[in-house]
């Protein structure tokens, strides 16, 4: 009975706009207990997955769904490391 209370608690975010970078998705959110926009970084072994946390500005309880990152975004990615492992030979390798 506990987790369904909660459950019925927890706010949803918003996904206004999001930004990938190597390491991480740096997403805009919108609470809409509070209707406050904030911006909060995610890891990006998080891509694609619905995660909970606090609102920094009211700390209720919500979810957001992150995106996952484009094909082509993701193939020009791995063309990069591509070209880095070439240039770099079998001491990239050793190193990672």
């Amino acid at each position: 009975m506990t987790q369904l209370s909660t459950m019925t608690q927890m706010s949803i975010f918003l996904l206004q706009s999001h930004k990938f970078s190597n390491d991480n998705i740096e997403a805009t959110l919108v609470c809409l207990k509070c209707d406050e926009v904030f911006k909060k970084d995610f890891p990006i072994d998080l891509e694609g997955q619905t995660i909970q946390f606090k609102c920094p500005v009211c700390n209720a309880v919500g979810e957001a769904d992150l995106p996952y990152k484009k094909i082509e975004e993701r193939q020009e990615f791995e063309e990069d490391f591509g070209e880095i492992e070439q240039e770099n030979g079998e001491e990239f390798e050793d190193t990672y």
